[in-house]
């Protein structure tokens, strides 16, 4: 036996069978993986958002690879969110192209997008701390009617953000999310009608003032006013546009450098 232990001395322990050094090193490249994916996701959402890239654009994930400086597995990834998130559509022939929607499905859009965010609006006027309140009215005050289209979208886009957060209703938020993937497949922007930049200085004030006098009633019809004109305004002065978004195969391929 004092052999057998002698013969051991040299040699190195062994590790115990338990859990692995760091088990933090594992999740690490998943986590990176996620947030690359999801960056791919946000930018081309972001690109159908402003118009860039319209409906019927063909999606080839080696040239979005290459647009954007990734691998095609996070590419690959994305694409299949945009599938299931309603952004992308497989068509036979051409394979995946950004959806498109038709006029009715526009106006059940629209009406979708008015009852969330009447919704939205009357619970945020029931859970809005001060310090969200504050920030609402920060936001609204940044409002310029002469700056452009795409500025004013990116910040109606914070302004609603602002009151979904207000809501403190995660599965509210979700619901909101589902519609504004939707929104993003319309293309064009409402602000570049005359005189809408104006109209809606007054609409986001009234949400603002209700959510602040803790009245969810006039915030829901505020709220629900400023979808609806919106909805309005996209069916009849927007008719033509909403004919050229529908008809996919009419839309050039932006060449690599136009939608970064």
């Amino acid at each position: 036996m004092a052999g057998s232990k002698s013969s051991r001395v040299g040699e190195k322990p062994r590790r115990s069978p338990s859990l692995p050094a760091e088990p933090t090193s594992r999740l690490a490249p998943q986590e990176e993986s996620r947030a690359l994916v999801d960056r791919v996701y946000a930018e081309i959402q972001e690109a159908i958002r402003e118009g860039v890239i319209k409906s019927g654009y063909r999606l080839v994930e080696r040239d979005i690879a290459a647009q954007l400086n990734v691998s095609r597995t996070p590419v690959r990834e994305a694409l299949r969110l945009l599938e299931a998130h309603g952004l992308a559509s497989s068509v036979t022939g051409r394979g995946l192209v950004v959806t498109s929607l038709t006029p009715g499905e526009i106006a059940e859009l629209y009406h979708a997008w008015e009852m969330i965010e009447g919704v939205a609006a009357f619970t945020a006027a029931q859970n809005a701390t001060d310090l969200e309140i504050d920030a609402l009215r920060q936001i609204h005050s940044l409002w310029n009617p002469d700056d452009t289209a795409q500025n004013l979208g990116r910040l109606n886009k914070r302004f609603h953000l602002a009151i979904h957060v207000a809501t403190h209703n995660r599965f509210l938020m979700r619901c909101s999310r589902t519609i504004d993937d939707s929104v993003s497949l319309l293309g064009f922007s409402t602000y570049s009608l005359p005189r809408r930049g104006r109209e809606v200085v007054v609409e986001h004030g009234a949400i603002v003032d209700a959510i602040a006098a803790r009245n969810p009633a006039a915030a829901a019809a505020a709220a629900q006013a400023h979808i609806r004109r919106a909805g309005q305004l996209r069916m009849a002065d927007g008719s033509d546009a909403i004919r050229a978004l529908s008809a996919g195969d009419a839309h050039p391929q932006p060449s690599r450098a136009s939608w970064r």
